[in-house]
């Protein structure tokens, strides 16, 4: 393909058509459990494209929705991963009376808002519109295009009495999706990078930390033992760990972090008693150079601080989320070929760096895909620096569309080419 027939293809992509499947997208409410409206949308959609497209159940009423585009079998097998599930119905407690926190897009000066536009329907959406321009315009492929639209990835899990279905999320859908037949030679996941190339991010552990008391009535108070009092200690000290933490692990000019993200304690519907338990939850990222087997080691560590403050407090713990770092791939095919993409559409080399969040990349990864991050979210109408919780999810329309132009810039780039090509491995002939 010559490149005037690439720009040809890549100037089909009108900001109107990814502006009208992000809002088909962000205008179905589609929290973690709830996968089925989404992927069957979804399913509508590559059909309606004509790409081959079916929907795989992970959990029994949870679906992803995977389509394929087939090459001529002489080449390389590119996927594209985004998650179909959001973190906010909209109708929870205390959060933000604005559009980014509501699942309806609205579209207002050259941005959209609306629950699930950041992450990551605007990278989905990017996705059909590229795939749908690649499948117009009659290009003979060598390789496969893969799109994989997968539910339960959200960082939701289940712990304590918060169970079931909409509790399972951190990557459930993909990895059904790569246990299950999801087989491809490189992947781009499309969370929101503000169109950076992330090689690399950190993982995820989630530890509950508890102290038990003994119950009495608060007339006789003293007779009792006071967990909620017991835990003002741990309190007191993980300022301090945290600093610790994050001052003794470093790569590449990013730093691990832990936070304090709940408590629970106590039975808010017994006044008079004393509390017998509390609950307080820590989440640890992980930087790619370190390893999950080591995070007890640092829950230790932080309660020996505790205790050296109060002797004799014992403390329960149960570690209920345990995701991977994803090592990286700046120097795979898939990041070479992703940097060509991003200059032939914007005209320079993406920004690179290390990602704090959490993707599928790592599940694709354990299966031997070298998978990268690239995304239209993230640039903000205030400027804030990646999000602005006082406006929510929004996305600009340009960067929606730019993006768009990258992916089908890389699918015309890579699935052009021969394996022998790409300089990946291949099977002799009989």
């Amino acid at each position: 393909m010559n490149a005037a027939q690439a720009r040809r293809i890549l100037d089909s992509v009108t900001s109107e058509r990814c502006t009208e499947l992000a809002i088909r997208l962000v205008d179905i409410p589609s929290l973690t459990g709830n996968e089925q409206p989404i992927a069957e949308c979804v399913l509508e959609i590559l059909t309606g494209m004509g790409i081959g497209a079916y929907m795989q159940e992970f959990e029994p009423g949870r679906f992803n929705t995977i389509g394929r585009i087939q090459g001529n079998g002489n080449g390389a097998t590119l996927l594209f991963n985004g998650h179909m599930d959001i973190s906010f119905s909209g109708t929870e407690e205390y959060l933000p009376a604005t559009p980014g926190y509501q699942p309806k897009a609205l579209v207002e000066n050259g941005w959209i808002h609306g629950m699930g536009v950041h992450n990551m329907k605007g990278g989905c959406a990017a996705f059909l519109a590229a795939a749908e321009a690649v499948v117009k315009s009659g290009t003979e492929l060598k390789g496969n295009i893969l799109l994989a639209f997968v539910g339960g990835e959200i960082e939701r899990h289940a712990v304590i009495h918060y169970q079931g279905a909409a509790y399972r999320g951190g990557g459930c859908g993909t990895k059904h999706f790569v246990s299950n037949g999801g087989i491809a030679d490189m992947a781009v996941v499309g969370e929101p990078t503000r169109m950076m190339l992330i090689n690399e991010h950190v993982g995820s552990v989630g530890v509950r930390i508890t102290t038990r008391g003994k119950p009495a009535p608060l007339r006789v108070a003293d007779s009792g033992d006071d967990a909620l009092r017991k835990m003002r200690y741990l309190f007191d000290v993980f300022d301090e760990f945290a600093r610790d933490y994050s001052h003794r692990h470093e790569y590449k000019g990013r730093r691990s972090t832990v936070h304090l993200h709940s408590i629970e304690g106590g039975w808010p519907y017994r006044c008079n008693r004393v509390p017998i338990f509390c609950h307080v939850f820590l989440e640890f990222r992980l930087l790619p150079n370190q390893k999950i087997n080591e995070m007890p080691l640092e829950v230790e560590r932080f309660l020996t601080m505790v205790r050296a403050r109060k002797a004799g407090i014992e403390f329960d713990t149960e570690f209920f989320v345990t995701l991977p770092p994803a090592p990286d791939c700046s120097a795979s095919i898939v990041a070479e070929r992703m940097r060509v993409a991003h200059k032939v559409v914007m005209g320079n080399t993406p920004e690179e760096g290390v990602g704090l969040f959490y993707s599928d990349a790592s599940h694709l990864q354990a299966y031997g895909i070298p998978a990268v991050n690239y995304g239209p979210s993230g640039r903000t109408i205030t400027g804030a620096d990646t999000w602005d919780p006082d406006i929510g999810e929004h996305l600009a329309i340009e960067d929606l569309t730019n993006t768009a132009k990258v992916y089908t810039a890389l699918m015309l780039d890579v699935c052009s080419k021969t394996r022998d090509e790409l300089g990946l491995s291949t099977i002799p002939k009989p």
